[in-house]
C-alpha cells in the first residue's frame, strides 16, 4: 500500500472526468462533438455540458463566431432569458424564514432571535448569498454549497469534479474542488496548510486541488506520521489540500505534488449542501433551463442565420443586359445626368432576387417558440407580457395556474434546501457570533414593541415588590397600583427599549423555523381568508376580541398594525357626578404615599430578560 500514487490518483480523476463520457441510453458508440450530427444514443460529459450551458448563456457558439464561408455567425439567445425568469419566479429573501416557538416560555426569546437573525443577515450579507443561489441555480440545474469555516460559499460546477454518473456527492468516490491560480500569499492566509515543500518563485501562481476521498490507511499513516500497523485492504476517508503537476519530461500520466494539509472526515453532507432544478437517472448534474434549451438554441441560430443570408441576397441590386457596351458595375461606372448607349436589341432589367421563404421562417421559428415556452413555461404571465388577441379569459386563467403551479414546486424545492442549510449550518453560526452577553434596541416602529413594553414594565413592577418587601419602611404601605401606573407611564414615552441578552441564551430558547414560502408548512393564503372571515363575523357580533384576530392577519401579511396606526388611544374618563374621595391609609398622608411611588418607580432603560 505504500506504492498508491496520490498525484497520480488525482491526475487520472481529472483527466476522465474532462474526456470520459457516461452512457444515459442506447447502445451505440458515440463519436464526434457533443450534440454533433454522429451522435448516437444519449452519453454525457459533465464537463461538456457545464462549458456549453457557459456559452450559450453569453451567446457563443461552440465553434467560433464565423461559418465556414468566413462570415460573422449570429447567436439569437432564447436561452439566458428564460434562465432569468425563473430566477425572477423563484425569488427568495431572508424575511421567508420564520422562528416559531415551542413552548410559551420561549415566546420572547423566539422573537429576540428573528429579530437578531434578520440584522445578522444583512449584515452578513446573508440576502445576497440567497440571491447568487437564485439566479444560478435554474441556470446551472444544480447548486452546491460548502462551509468554509465560519462562512458558506457557494461552488461554482466548473471547478467541481466528481463521479459524473453519482447519485449524489456523499456516493460519489471522490469530490474534488479546483482552487485555480493561487499565489504563494494567498496559501499563507490558511495557517494549517504546511508549505515548506513548495517551491514558488515570487509573481507564480498554482492550482491547489481539495480532493476528498478515500486513502489507504497505511498511506494516511504515512503520511501523518502515525506508529503502527493496519490492515492491507483498510482505507481511510479524508480532505487532502494538494498541488498536482505534470512531471516535465515526462511520460503521459506522471504527476508530482505537494500534501499541505491532511485530515479524516465522517460524512460530506456536513461539508457539502446541494439540490438540483430537474433530475435524470444515471447522472450526477441536474438539467438547469439552459440545458432544456439545447436543442431549441440550436435550431433558432439556424433558422436566424439562414433568415439573414436570405435578407443579404434579397437586398442586392443585380441588373441584366444582352449589351455588351453597357457599364460592369452601375454604382461604379455611372454617374449623375450619364446617358447610356443601349444596342437596338439590348435593355437593362433587374435581376428578380426577392425572398419567398420568409412566410416559412416566420411559422417554424413560431414552432420553436411555442416549443421552449412549453419547455420552461415562460408563458406571458412569468414574463408580463400581454396574452396574445383573442385569448379567452378561461384559458389565460388555467396557464396561469399552471405556470404558478410550476415554479411553485421549483420555489419548494429551494426553499426547502435553504431551510436546511440554515437550521444545519447557518443558524449555529448565527448563535456563535451571538452566545456572548450582549444588548439590542427595540424601536418603536418595530413589530411587538409596545407589547414588549407591557412585559418590560411588569418585570421592573416586580422587581420593584421584591424591593420593597425587603425594606423595613415601618407602618407605610405602598400604593401598588400606583406605582404599576407610574412605571407603565415611564414605558409609554420611551421611543426604544435597550435589552440585554444573556451569555448562551439562545442555546435555551425552543423553537422551530418555518419557510413559509414554500407552503410546504403553512398555506398562508387560506390562513389569511380564514382569519379574514372569523375577524369579520366577530366584528358584526360585536365581539371585543376581533382585534386580536386583525393583529393575526397583519402579522401573516408582514405587516405590524401598531407601526402603521399606532397605539389605541385609552377610553376617555367616565364624568363623575360629584366629589371624588380617595380614602387615606391609617396615619399615613395621602402626598407621602404618593412621594414613596414616585421614588419607587424610577427603573432603568436596560432590562435583562
Amino acid at each position: 500500500m505504500y506504492n498508491f500514487d496520490l498525484f497520480g490518483q488525482i491526475g487520472k480523476e481529472i483527466q476522465s472526468f474532462k474526456t470520459d463520457k457516461i452512457l444515459i441510453a442506447g447502445t451505440q458508440p458515440e463519436t464526434g462533438r457533443y450534440l454533433g450530427k454522429d451522435t448516437k444514443g444519449y452519453k454525457f460529459s459533465q464537463w461538456e455540458t457545464l462549458n456549453l450551458i457557459d456559452l450559450y448563456y453569453n451567446s457563443k457558439f461552440e465553434t467560433g463566431l464565423t461559418d465556414s464561408e468566413g462570415q460573422r455567425k449570429l447567436f439569437l439567445n432564447i436561452c439566458a432569458f428564460r434562465a432569468d425568469v425563473a430566477s425572477k419566479m423563484i425569488d427568495l429573501d431572508t424575511k421567508d424564514f420564520i422562528f416559531v416557538p415551542d413552548e410559551d416560555s420561549s415566546k420572547w426569546g423566539t422573537w429576540f432571535i428573528a429579530k437578531e437573525f434578520k440584522d445578522w443577515s444583512r449584515e452578513s450579507y446573508f440576502g445576497e448569498f440567497i440571491n447568487e443561489l437564485v439566479e444560478n441555480f435554474p441556470k446551472y440545474g444544480t447548486l452546491v454549497v460548502k462551509k468554509v469555516g465560519k462562512k458558506l460559499e457557494r461552488v461554482p460546477l466548473r471547478n467541481l469534479i466528481c463521479q459524473q454518473n453519482a447519485k449524489d456527492l456523499e456516493h460519489s468516490s471522490h469530490v474534488i474542488v479546483v482552487h485555480e491560480d493561487m499565489s504563494y500569499e494567498d496559501m499563507k492566509e490558511f495557517p494549517d496548510w504546511d508549505l515548506s515543500g513548495l517551491d514558488m518563485p515570487f509573481g507564480t501562481t498554482k492550482t491547489v486541488y481539495e480532493r476528498y476521498g478515500y486513502v489507504p490507511a497505511s498511506f494516511y499513516n504515512r503520511v501523518k506520521d502515525i506508529p503502527g500497523e493496519v490492515k492491507e485492504n483498510d482505507t481511510v476517508r479524508c480532505m487532502i489540500i494538494s498541488t498536482c503537476d505534470e512531471k516535465v519530461g515526462a511520460k503521459a500520466g506522471e504527476y508530482i505534488g505537494n500534501i499541505m494539509f491532511m485530515e479524516k472526515i465522517k460524512d460530506l453532507s456536513d461539508i457539502f449542501q446541494e439540490v438540483h432544478w430537474k433530475k435524470q437517472d444515471g447522472r450526477w448534474l441536474g438539467i438547469g433551463e439552459i440545458e432544456n434549451q439545447f436543442e431549441n438554441q440550436i435550431s433558432r441560430n439556424m433558422i436566424a442565420n439562414l433568415r439573414r443570408r436570405a435578407l443579404l441576397w434579397s437586398s442586392k441590386k443585380i441588373f441584366q443586359s444582352p449589351d455588351d457596351t453597357i457599364a460592369k458595375n452601375l454604382i461604379r461606372d455611372v454617374k449623375d445626368g450619364d446617358v447610356l448607349r443601349i444596342m437596338p436589341n439590348g435593355n437593362i432589367t433587374q435581376v428578380d432576387m426577392a425572398s419567398r421563404q420568409m412566410g416559412e421562417f416566420s411559422s417554424t421559428e413560431a414552432v420553436w417558440e411555442d416549443n421552449s415556452n412549453q419547455k420552461s413555461f415562460t408563458y406571458e404571465m412569468a414574463t408580463g407580457e400581454a396574452m396574445p388577441s383573442g385569448t379567452s379569459f378561461r384559458l389565460g386563467v388555467m396557464i396561469s395556474n399552471s405556470v404558478a403551479s410550476h415554479f411553485r414546486f421549483k420555489k419548494q424545492k429551494l426553499g426547502l434546501f435553504l431551510k436546511r442549510l440554515v437550521l444545519e449550518q447557518v443558524f449555529e453560526i448565527f448563535k456563535q457570533e451571538n452566545s456572548k452577553e450582549h444588548t439590542m434596541m427595540i424601536f418603536g416602529t418595530e413589530e411587538g414593541f409596545n407589547d414588549l413594553k407591557k412585559v418590560a414594565s411588569n418585570i421592573v413592577f416586580n422587581k420593584r415588590i421584591v424591593e420593597l418587601a425587603f425594606n423595613d419602611n415601618g407602618s407605610v404601605v405602598p400604593d401598588f397600583n400606583l406605582i404599576k401606573t407610574l412605571i407603565e407611564d415611564q414605558f409609554k414615552k420611551k421611543p426604544s427599549l435597550q435589552i440585554t441578552i444573556p451569555d448562551s441564551y439562545y442555546d435555551t430558547v425552543k423553537h422551530h423555523m418555518e419557510l413559509v414560502i414554500t407552503g410546504e408548512e403553512v398555506d398562508t393564503k387560506a390562513k389569511i381568508e380564514t382569519l379574514t372571515t372569523l375577524y369579520q363575523s366577530m366584528v358584526a357580533k360585536g365581539d371585543s376580541r376581533a382585534d386580536q384576530i386583525l393583529d393575526k392577519i397583519m402579522g401573516y401579511t408582514g405587516e405590524n398594525l401598531e407601526a402603521i396606526l399606532g397605539t389605541l388611544p385609552p377610553p376617555a374618563p367616565v364624568p363623575q357626578t360629584g366629589p371624588v374621595k380617595i380614602p387615606a391609609m391609617k396615619n399615613t398622608p395621602q402626598n407621602t404615599m404618593n412621594d414613596m411611588a414616585m421614588s419607587n418607580a424610577k427603573g432603568t432603560s436596560s432590562e435583562t430578560l
